[in-house]
């Protein structure tokens, strides 16, 4: 823009914009009028400036939890640090791909001393008799950290089975006092397993154990039935939560709670939750009854949706008779929430609209909420079922996703991913919290997915 001053007038006009005080300089001359402009212009700069600087103080201030104290978090996070230290093995090399790193780190985890560590149920059968020593001892934040965070509580299922040294893991990962969770053991596992998880429960007043077990079978609806038990439960427990994330056993974060928090809150109420139609085995859907009026879509049984949404597939009459369609279609948990979420006629507060457009003009919708290697793309470790099971060799590929959490990992396999993991997310918590970085939240505001979300 090219502001041109040809009169007394024009200069009063430029000045009565920056404020009511220049209102009577109607017979400056126009060398006065250019000085006195720029005086205008510094000052209108300063005052932006300024305002600038105001708003993102009050932001930090509205993220920080005064109350606590700054130094109390800074000798929280200092306690805390050694539980995250990986003695020999240099996780910022791996997830930058430092020389030589990679090499050190695989002997490291393939060696006795690492292989053949590992927490049994036992351990935390023992370590939860006196639960504050617990808590202490394996490094749980105990405290929301932010007002932020206080605010904007989540809700997460826990569909678990063995290995109860990851369960645990995952759980201090996830867990901040202001959330809720939903533990569900499948019926066959190990009762040490069920014990032992039950035992870590009880030491949180906001973990749950799932009211009802479900012998899961992969493929069928019992996939399902787990998160309905689970959905139930944690709309029950909590009126507070905003969204609600499904997690298995073999799963690790590779976002803090903070950053779930900020990401969310720019998600505007918009589900995350894949949709494919293009591409689907559509002989499942044959049998669809003539009065379901929806088009089913496949995609996965991970998801991050809004409380409204959880309400709709627990209460609406609709989601029911799609419930009891799919207990007669095989691999019934890539159907159900995705069906729900890409059918925007149903009305479903964050529900994507515009799926078949969206795969006209690219190969598919984009989701965020998991990281999962399958066939076709890079994986540093085996596959089982065309799925890549994470190890160390993958950490700078998942250190670079946008996405929420990595699936799947098998801890005995490689404790070295894990640790790393552990440490990353560690640091990004208290980096964040002491304010030493920001969350970006432009890549999620700008997804096509919050874009073309159904809004109520």
């Amino acid at each position: 823009m090219t502001l041109q001053i040809g009169s007394n007038e024009d200069c009063f006009s430029v000045l009565r914009f920056a404020g009511p005080s220049f209102a009577d300089m109607r017979t400056i001359s126009l060398r006065k009028c250019l000085i006195a402009g720029c005086f205008v212009l510094v000052l209108v700069i300063f005052r932006m400036s300024l305002l600038d600087s105001l708003n993102s103080w009050r932001a930090i201030a509205m993220s920080m939890d005064i109350s606590k104290g700054d130094s109390v978090s800074r000798e929280m996070f200092e306690q805390m640090y050694q539980l995250y230290d990986i003695r020999d093995v240099d996780c910022a090399g791996l997830f930058s791909q430092k020389n030589g790193s990679l090499d050190n780190a695989l002997s490291k985890s393939k060696s006795a001393e690492w292989k053949g560590f590992r927490f049994h149920e036992d351990f935390y059968l023992k370590k939860t008799k006196h639960c504050g020593n617990f808590q202490r001892e394996r490094g749980y934040i105990m405290t929301s950290l932010t007002k932020l965070e206080d605010e904007f509580p989540l809700a997460y299922s826990l569909v678990v089975f063995k290995d109860i040294e990851m369960v645990e893991r995952l759980l201090r990962a996830v867990y901040r006092p202001q959330n809720v969770y939903c533990i569900h053991v499948d019926v066959k596992a190990k009762t040490e397993f069920f014990e032992a998880m039950t035992s870590i429960a009880s030491c949180f007043p906001n973990v749950y154990m799932s009211p009802t077990r479900i012998s899961v079978v992969w493929g069928k609806f019992s996939v399902l039935e787990p998160e309905l038990v689970c959905m139930e439960e944690l709309m029950k427990r909590s009126s507070r939560w905003k969204y609600f994330i499904n997690l298995t056993g073999q799963e690790f974060p590779l976002k803090t709670n903070r950053e779930l928090v900020e990401i969310l809150t720019s998600f505007k109420g918009a589900n995350d939750v894949e949709g494919v139609r293009r591409e689907a085995n559509k002989v499942r859907f044959i049998n669809k009854p003539s009065d379901l009026d929806v088009v089913p879509t496949k995609g996965a049984v991970h998801v991050v949706v809004n409380r409204e949404f959880v309400d709709y597939v627990l209460h609406d009459p609709v989601s029911k008779k799609l419930q009891d369609w799919l207990r007669t279609v095989d691999v019934p948990d890539e159907t159900l929430f995705s069906t729900l979420n890409h059918n925007p006629q149903l009305g479903i507060r964050g529900s994507f609209i515009g799926l078949d457009d969206v795969e006209r003009m690219m190969p598919r919708k984009p989701w965020v909420n998991r990281y999962k290697s399958w066939l076709g793309a890079p994986c540093a470790g085996r596959r089982i079922r065309t799925v890549c099971i994470l190890s160390t060799g993958d950490l700078p590929r998942m250190h670079a996703s946008p996405n929420f959490f990595a699936n799947k990992f098998y801890l005995h396999e490689d404790r070295v991913a894990i640790g790393c993991l552990e440490q990353r997310l560690f640091n990004n918590t208290r980096d964040l919290h002491l304010g030493r970085t920001r969350v970006n939240t432009a890549f999620y505001e700008e997804s096509i997915f919050v874009r073309n979300r159904l809004i109520k």
